[in-house]
């Protein structure tokens, strides 16, 4: 069987904070785990013979730097998206998953869904409900709102 490896666009250092912030704050008052923000951008299977450092830097040759734009806060059922913030489709975001994947020794069906969770839990509707509807984003704090 062979290992999975998913890529990670983390938030610079000037959203980081806020959104560790969040993401202890939710830990904290729903007994969760800690993680790390990040937008996972390809999963898939990992061979030994495959270079990550190659895949990573093939896939951001051509990037300078980018932003996204947040769409909505969002829930579901499942427990890695309990709670989450929806981020607007990038086409920088979307060429560098792409090229992950078509250079990916097994490419995957991975569907790039851009993303940040905030909380990994099994709850409530109703209570996922309320958090997604009492969360405030400063909207003010990102570029393009």
């Amino acid at each position: 069987m062979n290992p999975k490896i998913s890529f990670w666009l983390i938030p610079s250092a000037a959203y980081r904070p806020f959104f560790q912030e969040i993401i202890n704050s939710l830990s904290k008052a729903h007994n969760s785990p800690t993680f790390e923000p990040h937008v996972t951008i390809y999963s898939g299977d990992y061979t030994a013979d495959e270079s990550v450092d190659e895949l990573i830097e093939t896939a951001v040759k051509n990037v300078s730097g980018f932003m996204l734009d947040i769409e909505q806060l969002g829930y579901t059922d499942l427990y890695t998206k309990t709670l989450f913030v929806q981020f607007k489709p990038s086409a920088i975001l979307t060429q560098v998953s792409e090229t992950l994947r078509h250079n990916s020794a097994k490419p995957s069906d991975y569907v790039l869904s851009p993303h940040l969770s905030l909380l990994y839990q099994h709850l409530d509707q109703a209570v996922k409900e309320k958090l997604a509807t009492e969360l405030v984003i400063p909207y003010s704090l990102f570029p393009g709102k």
